[in-house]
């Protein structure tokens, strides 16, 4: 009787859980292939010695929860060293965020834009920093904010593709 009991939930949960869309399923492997291609490629770029002296003072790369509360702290402007690290580093950085986009582009353009927007506001906050016109603080400010901004967005957008 047991069985019979297990059997039938069984079917009947079977029933609830509805459909698969293969389609979806697809979309989900595609961009976690991209976001793991971009993963690797940036964390190449963060290997490099511009990024490892840049996270020092910046929230990037693998030492970004290194003294945290000091890189939004900082109010001095970026050293002419420090910016030619940023621009290096950037500069490597954007061949792996112009590979990930376009990837992404040719199978979901709405999370392209999303990612494209998102390094946009990064691109903005480092203007910002090259040009003096913001402080270290702040742009480790911006960037923690954008990038919470940017994961609420993506969540929003997926549980909308997956649905």
């Amino acid at each position: 009787m047991s069985q019979l009991i297990t059997l039938f939930l069984a079917v009947l949960l079977t029933g609830c859980i509805g459909p698969i869309d293969d389609h979806s399923v697809q979309v989900d492997l595609n961009t976690q292939t991209v976001e793991r291609s971009y993963a690797l490629c940036k964390s190449t770029v963060d290997s490099t010695p511009e990024a490892m002296r840049l996270s020092e003072y910046f929230v990037l790369g693998k030492n970004r929860e290194s003294y945290y509360l000091e890189k939004i702290a900082n109010e001095s402007y970026a050293t002419d060293e420090q910016i030619s690290d940023i621009r290096s580093y950037h500069d490597n950085l954007s061949l792996c965020r112009d590979k990930a986009v376009e990837s992404l582009q040719t199978f979901i353009a709405s999370y392209a834009r999303l990612v494209s927007d998102y390094f946009s506001k990064d691109d903005e906050i480092t203007a910002g920093v090259v040009n003096k016109k913001i402080t270290i603080g702040d742009a480790n400010r911006k960037v923690t904010e954008s990038e919470y901004q940017f994961s609420l967005k993506e969540y929003d957008l997926k549980n909308v593709t997956n649905q």
